[in-house]
C-alpha cells in the first residue's frame, strides 16, 4: 500500500513559509527603511498615489459642497454682520461730514456777523413754505430778539455775503422770510462789470431771477467769464434802500436783447441754495410800514 504524503507535505510547506516570513520580518526590522518590506511598501505607495489623488479629486467637490451646506447659516450671519457694520460706518462718516459742513457754515456766518455794519440776529431755519405760489422760510427768532418787518436776511461768509430775502411776518419767537425767488420779491441790483443797474425780481420755483430795465447794448464779460449781480445802494426822496450794498444776489445765466430794443433781458441764477439753507442772519435795519 502507498502511504499518503499530502497532509504532511502541506504542513511542511506552511512551516517553511512561516519560517521564511519570520526571517524576512526579522531582517526588515533590523535593516529599517532599507529592508525588503519597506521597499515593497514604498513601491505600493507609489503605485497607489495616483489612484488616491484621482479619487480625492473626484470626491472633494462633493465633500466641499456638503461642508458648505453645513456652514451656510453661519456664513449668512457673518455676511449680514459685515453689511451691518459697513452701513454703521457709512452712517458715521455721513454724519461726520454733515457736522463738519454745519460747523463750517456757522464759522462762516460768525465771521460774516462780525464783518457787517448793521447789528445782526443769528437764526436757524425751522421750516419752509415752498409751494407753487409762495416761497418762504420760518426762522426761530422774532420780535423778542429785535427782528422787525422788512429787515433783510443774509447768509454766506465775509468774502461773499449773499442775499436770502426779507422778513414779512413777525411773532415774538419766530419770523417768516420771503425768499428772493418769490414772485412778490424785488430788489435793486447792479452788474459787477459794467455797473449798470436794474430791478431783480423772483420768478418762482426753480426758475432763475429776472433782471429788468437793463439798458440795451449793455456789455457783459466775454467767453466763460462770470458776471455777478449785487445789491446796490440808492436814495429816493431821502429814503435809503432797504438792502445794504454789496450783497451777492446771483450770477448772470443768460442775456437776450428784447425785440423792442428798449432793454436787455437778463436771467440771474440765485447765489443761495435754498434747499440746503440752515442758518441765516437778520440785518437789524430800521423798520418801515412798507417793504420796498
Amino acid at each position: 500500500m502507498v502511504a499518503r504524503s499530502g497532509p504532511r507535505n502541506t504542513r511542511l510547506l506552511v512551516v517553511g513559509l512561516v519560517a521564511l516570513s519570520l526571517a524576512i520580518i526579522t531582517l526588515d526590522y533590523r535593516q529599517g527603511q532599507s529592508g525588503p518590506l519597506a521597499a515593497m511598501g514604498r513601491g505600493a505607495q507609489a503605485f497607489m498615489a495616483p489612484l488616491q489623488q484621482g479619487v480625492t479629486s473626484a470626491t472633494r467637490p462633493v465633500g466641499d459642497f456638503f461642508s458648505g451646506l453645513a456652514h451656510l447659516p453661519s456664513l449668512e450671519r457673518e455676511n449680514q454682520d459685515l453689511k451691518d457694520q459697513l452701513a454703521a460706518l457709512q452712517t458715521k462718516v455721513a454724519a461726520g461730514t454733515q457736522r463738519d459742513a454745519q460747523l463750517q457754515q456757522l464759522l462762516d456766518l460768525l465771521a460774516l456777523k462780525n464783518s457787517l455794519d448793521p447789528e445782526t440776529v443769528p437764526a436757524v431755519v425751522i421750516a419752509n413754505g415752498l409751494s407753487n405760489f409762495h416761497y418762504t422760510i420760518t426762522i426761530d427768532k422774532g420780535s423778542d430778539d429785535g427782528v422787525q418787518m422788512c429787515q433783510p436776511v443774509v447768509t454766506g461768509d465775509p468774502s461773499s455775503p449773499r442775499l436770502v430775502g426779507q422778513v414779512v411776518a413777525v411773532t415774538p419767537i419766530s419770523s417768516e422770510v420771503r425768499l428772493l425767488i418769490d414772485r412778490d420779491f424785488s430788489v435793486a441790483g447792479q452788474l459787477a462789470s459794467s455797473g449798470e443797474t436794474g430791478l431783480v425780481v423772483g420768478e418762482g420755483g426753480d426758475q432763475d431771477l429776472s433782471m429788468l430795465n437793463v439798458p440795451p447794448g449793455t456789455t457783459f464779460p466775454e467767453g466763460d467769464a462770470p458776471e455777478y449781480v449785487f445789491t446796490v445802494s440808492y436814495e429816493i426822496e431821502g429814503q435809503h434802500g432797504r438792502y445794504p450794498p454789496g450783497l451777492l444776489i446771483g450770477q448772470v445765466s443768460s442775456v437776450h436783447e428784447s425785440s423792442n430794443a428798449l432793454e436787455t433781458d437778463v436771467a440771474v441764477k440765485p447765489a443761495v441754495d435754498f434747499s440746503a439753507l440752515e442758518f441765516v442772519l437778520v440785518l437789524k435795519t430800521n423798520a418801515s410800514e412798507g417793504c420796498a
